[in-house]
């Protein structure tokens, strides 16, 4: 075994993170340790040796990381920096002030440094493997000319380790607390070009981590839902919003219902034999709504069909998704799981409002967006954020407040009972609407039942898909986990 350590020789680190130029970046990603031992390399003279320890370093596959996982942010400030590729001293309003001694000024824009400080300096990327005696000169040589690591004021020092403490993450997409950019096969050529370009890198893979099994990391606690949830992208018809989860799912229900022909079951048509509301596990229809983002604005990318645990009939769902006649504006093949819906106006019944074209997405997880991968939604977590309002079983009342309805709806809908719940009508993430703007059918003359969102904490951790309250088979009260790493 051996590692690579790095140790922050001011204690702290500048570090941005890749979706959101405000916040700070910990723990520190391993590409990002890859690209600062590319860039020593390239500093100190492109050698071969050291050239042949990088492209071997790809080959290892994602480390191992023993990294404090306690960090404090520091507050943030911003400075006005000139504008590289403007070097014109005069703007639209007259020229610009001058700069320090220099008599002439130069375009300047606000940048933020964000800062973090971690319980310890020092952290390893360790991998099962030795390092053969013949690369180990050029991979110490690189590593002895990293000078910092992502921002020149985070100064580092770094060292090839032939131990590395116990590991505090290890590589595992299916328990994942943390997403990471990682390296592999031909990175450092992919840098090369990059630089001599005159480009910036762009992310590379990337790789879910979680803590060891052996840790003190409490197991997840199963929800009712399957976490091998089905992922239909949307390829065409009407761009619709979260808003309209609710229609959007009668719509593809009622479908569905289509294809199976008369006498649907109540597991499908979600109503018992005598037209109340069925009490048995049957699918939700999840909206995949583009939230938790500098420029989400909330639009749908698919839709996701959640099947209870140990739900008996998926092979006849899955069946009826490719009950198709293969005649579409996408030309999709009669055996493929594609769904072509007709969405009708809440208010005026048989008004169509447009169509949505969904299709089952059989791409690797790496290779979708944020949105429409299942472990955005499904990884596990004791935080829950509603990316859709949900609809309250009951009207709060005085001795009975929305929290408390919130935790009851959670406990009534299979999930622990909450330790701690925050509610109210405002949106809690980027993208997500007020839930004043979400339509909820009245009751026979009575009046709707509230939506509020909230923000869920259970005791320990949860496995998702989470959606609570009244409405979850509709796509309402559909929650995200919160993690430290979230990216959209």
């Amino acid at each position: 075994m051996f590692a690579l350590g790095v140790e922050l020789l001011m204690g702290r680190a500048v570090l941005t993170r890749w979706d959101n130029r405000e916040e700070p970046e910990w723990p520190p990603h391993p590409d990002r340790v890859f690209m600062a031992l590319v860039a020593a390399w390239g500093e100190s003279g492109e050698d071969a040796a050291g050239r042949a320890a990088l492209e071997w370093l790809e080959t290892l596959g994602p480390p191992q990381l023993a990294v404090p996982l306690e960090a404090w942010p520091r507050a943030g400030f911003t400075s006005y920096v000139p504008v590289n590729d403007d070097a014109s001293p005069v703007g639209k309003k007259g020229p610009f002030g001058p700069m320090s001694g220099l008599p002439i000024g130069r375009n300047r824009q606000p940048r933020g440094y964000p800062t973090i400080v971690p319980d310890s300096p020092t952290f390893y990327l360790g991998w099962d493997v030795d390092l053969p005696a013949n690369l180990r000169p050029g991979l110490e040589a690189v590593c002895e000319f990293v000078t910092y690591l992502g921002h020149s004021a985070s100064p580092v020092r770094a060292w090839v380790a032939d131990e590395s403490p116990t590991a505090t993450l290890v590589p595992d997409d299916l328990r994942a607390t943390h997403r990471f950019r990682m390296f592999g096969p031909g990175r450092t050529a992919y840098l090369e070009g990059r630089f001599k370009a005159g480009l910036r890198p762009q992310p590379s893979l990337w790789q879910g981590y979680a803590p060891p099994n052996g840790s003190s990391e409490v197991a997840p606690i199963p929800g009712p839902f399957d976490p091998g949830v089905f992922v239909l992208r949307q390829i065409g018809g009407r761009k619709f919003r979260l808003e309209s989860c609710g229609i959007v799912a009668e719509a593809l229900r009622k479908e569905l219902m289509r294809r199976h022909g008369p006498n649907p079951p109540e597991w499908l048509s979600g109503h018992a034999e005598d037209g109340t509301p069925s009490r048995e596990p049957r699918p939700a229809y999840l909206p995949l709504g583009f939230v938790a983002h500098e420029h989400a604005d909330g639009h749908l990318l698919g839709i996701a069909l959640a099947v209870p645990g140990e739900f008996p009939h998926t092979e006849r769902l899955f069946e009826l998704l490719g009950d198709h006649d293969g005649t579409n504006s996408h030309e999709i093949a009669h055996e493929v799981q594609y769904l072509s819906a007709t969405v009708m106006n809440p208010r005026v019944g048989t008004e169509p409002v447009g169509t949505i074209e969904l299709e089952l997405d059989e791409r690797p997880e790496s290779r979708r967006q944020v949105t429409l991968k299942s472990q955005t939604w499904v990884r596990p977590a004791c935080v829950w954020a509603t990316v859709t309002p949900l609809i309250l079983p009951h009207f709060p009342r005085r001795g009975l407040s929305p929290e408390e309805v919130v935790a009851k709806a959670c406990v009534d809908a299979g999930y622990p009972e909450p330790v701690a719940v925050r509610a109210g009508f405002a949106p809690l993430m980027s993208g997500v609407p007020h839930s004043r703007a979400f339509h909820v059918k009245p009751r026979d003359g009575r009046p709707p039942r509230p939506l509020t969102h909230a923000e869920i904490e259970f005791p320990v951790p949860v496995q998702g898909p989470v959606v609570i309250g009244a409405g979850r088979y509709a796509g309402y009260g559909f929650c995200r986990p919160k993690l430290e790493e979230s990216p959209s």
